[in-house]
């Protein structure tokens, strides 16, 4: 009797043990990236080296959801727990993304690099923390520019028109700024409203909109380089917090490192222009003169909008500065 005591809490010890050993923490990423996207390639990426470095302890996998402001949510609340967006997406919820947002910001890529790594990402991390999202690393969706049905290649042409507005403030700052009538719609009703006439005008970064049914409703795609469009890897704070030194460490070093990230996204974006008008698409190259005719109605409204935002964005913005004041003093173009 006493033989078989010994020997059934052996087994139920064994079970326990082997089911601990057998646990793992989901992390379910989100992303919006369409298939056949560099983008697509980076979650799949992450997703990857997560289930492989982690010894078995994390289980993620990736997940499609076509509203970015959706996946922001969902993150916030515990129901995913990771999730690739960018700052358009999270600004709903974070207001204060829109600054990274704001058009006309960037002199060049060298000055928005330096700028966000070294004296936006220290304030932007705090701003997230507070709203419930660890960011554990930065992406790259490329520029914005502004796709028509027509070939929009100034201000006056867009006046009036009918053009997809994002939820984000930026947003609205800009077409504002440019007299366009706007319509505000997630990204996932611009495509129908493409093709219904709803709206005939958007911005979208060129190897997003490429994947999407935007290029053939709107084949124009004029070079605005207005706004770049810088993403987030970010994880539920909640489930960030629970989480062992090891598996965030395992998590953190899956994402891909952004100067790579950045480097194959402007590398990846000629030649599919190339490929996109051989196809009959429409891509316009504006010249200095013509891209500042868009940049001096768009350029006074961006103290105005960091005010309106509100919440951290002043200090967001004070940060940035200095950034751009230091990259500067340094010889910087």
């Amino acid at each position: 009797m006493r033989l078989r005591q010994l020997l059934s809490l052996s087994c139920i010890t064994l079970a326990i043990c082997n089911g601990a050993a057998l646990a793992q923490t989901s992390l379910k990423m989100a992303s919006a990236a369409q298939p056949g996207s560099v983008l697509l390639g980076f979650v799949e990426e992450t997703v990857d080296k997560i289930n492989k470095n982690s010894n078995g302890q994390l289980k993620s996998e990736r997940l499609f959801i076509g509203n970015e402001q959706e996946i922001t949510t969902q993150v916030a609340r515990g129901r995913l727990e990771m999730g690739s967006i960018s700052y358009t997406g999270t600004s709903v919820l974070i207001p204060e993304a829109a600054v990274l947002n704001m058009p006309y910001l960037w002199k060049s890529d060298g000055e928005r690099d330096f700028v966000t790594d070294n004296f936006a990402l220290p304030v932007l991390k705090k701003i997230f923390e507070s709203k419930g999202l660890v960011i554990i690393g930065l992406g790259d969706v490329g520029w914005n520019d502004v796709v028509c049905k027509k070939a929009c290649l100034a201000p006056a042409d867009v006046k009036g028109m009918k053009v997809r507005v994002s939820p984000a403030p930026s947003s609205k700052m800009f077409w504002g700024a440019l007299g366009a009538n706007g319509v505000q719609l997630p990204l996932s009703e611009l495509f129908p409203a493409l093709q219904s006439g709803l709206v005939d005008g958007a911005d979208l970064p060129f190897l997003y909109y490429i994947t999407t049914p935007a290029a053939q409703s709107a084949p124009h795609y004029v070079m605005t380089r207005h706004l770049h469009h810088g993403s987030t890897f970010v994880v539920n704070k909640g489930v960030w917090d629970k989480l062992t030194p090891d598996q965030q460490k395992v998590v953190a070093a899956s994402r891909p490192d952004v100067a790579r990230v950045r480097s194959e996204v402007a590398a990846t974006e000629k030649p599919k222009m190339a490929e996109f008008k051989s196809k009959g698409g429409f891509v316009h190259e504006l010249t200095p003169a013509q891209r500042a005719e868009w940049a001096k109605l768009v350029e006074p409204q961006q103290q105005k909008l960091v005010d309106e935002i509100g919440g951290q964005s002043a200090e967001l913005w004070a940060a940035i500065q200095k950034g751009k004041q230091e990259y500067a003093a340094k010889g910087g173009k």
